[in-house]
């Protein structure tokens, strides 16, 4: 599927977050993180994990460098898990636009033109885009996961 700035979503995210969605057991990944190819025509999954410790991801996502060693821009879906007491437990899936402050402005111009074709390919309702930790910190993650009631 190519975009209107001529990046393409590679089948392999659709596969990856079908299983986030779909998947049983201790198999079922918690988390995907996506990147644009170092070539820039796709989309493609970095890394996908089973680990459900978001201090974990976290520090995937934000320590992810380009090809030069510096900090680089990612997508990521998490299942973020809450309970709200009485009505039960859920999991909301969340979409996450990580753009680095230092990040060049022709690759976030790159990031920022495929983004929302991305989530909706995927189709996940709640979106973050952040630009720094204070953005994605796991109150604020809950909160927009939960609709606010967290």
């Amino acid at each position: 599927m190519a975009l209107p700035s001529g990046v393409t979503i590679s089948n392999e995210c659709i596969n990856a977050f079908r299983d986030l969605l779909y998947k049983k057991g201790a198999s079922k990944p918690a988390f995907i993180i996506y990147k644009i190819s170092d070539d820039e025509q796709s989309i493609v999954v970095e890394e996908s994990s089973s680990e459900n410790n978001y201090e974990a991801f976290l520090q995937k996502l934000t320590s992810a460098l380009d090809h030069e060693g510096n900090r680089a821009p990612r997508y990521a879906v998490y299942d973020v898990e809450y309970d709200l007491n009485e009505d039960g437990r859920r999991t909301t899936t969340v979409f996450i636009s990580w753009m680095p402050d230092a990040t060049p402005t022709r690759l976030r111009m790159l990031y920022a033109s495929t983004k929302e074709q991305l989530r909706k390919a995927l189709d996940v309702k709640v979106s973050i885009h952040a630009d720094d930790l204070y953005d994605i910190e796991w109150t604020t993650v809950l909160s927009e996961a939960s609709g606010g009631r967290l």
